[in-house]
């Protein structure tokens, strides 16, 4: 989901954009909120949807380091990270994605989720505003109600055997989220 927002250095003085609540960085000096072109919406819309065919255990992925360490992680020129530091890294060069920045997050109900922020720019690592975005997030007290169903497929014919059943092995994994 996109706020439909971000933050640019100021170069039009007089010219103030309403902030998303609770992240305000009105009081950053030299830094506007502007809306996201419709270029720039269409693309990380687009990497969303590339994003979704992704699943990352513990430790794997950006999204599975974050969550193994509860650290959170700035990544800049994911485009040209190494595909076993950024697997979707195929995907972020197609999109012009260039910055990730994943935040863990503590949940009453799953112990910690991990969200992650993309940018189409290259946003140099700013630690203030991390940990202003995980406070903020915090306030949410996320509690998300997820069902993992994982389809195994049909297992009449041999055509059908471990690697295309397997989620391990490429087979099909669906998360879905209840109410």
């Amino acid at each position: 989901a996109s706020m439909g927002v971000q933050i640019v250095e100021d170069s039009f003085s007089g010219v103030d954009f309403p902030a998303p609540p609770l992240l305000d960085y009105r009081s950053k000096p030299g830094c506007k909120v502007v809306p996201l072109s419709s270029d720039e919406i269409y693309h990380l819309s687009l990497f969303g949807s590339y994003s979704e065919k992704f699943s990352f255990s513990s430790g794997c992925g950006l999204p599975g380091r974050v969550f193994e360490s509860a650290v959170p992680a700035w990544e800049q020129f994911i485009a040209n990270a190494p595909s076993h530091l950024f697997e979707r890294r195929g995907g972020a060069m197609q999109f012009g994605i260039q910055t990730a920045l994943g935040l863990p997050i503590r949940s009453p109900n799953v112990g910690r989720i991990v969200v992650v922020l993309y940018s189409r720019h290259n946003r140099e690592k700013d630690d203030g505003l991390v940990a202003k975005m995980v406070r903020d997030f915090q306030r949410f007290n996320p509690c998300p109600r997820w069902k993992l169903m994982v389809d195994m497929g049909s297992t009449a014919s041999p055509s059908n055997s471990n690697e295309n059943n397997n989620p391990m092995m490429g087979g099909q994994q669906h998360q879905s989220q209840q109410g």
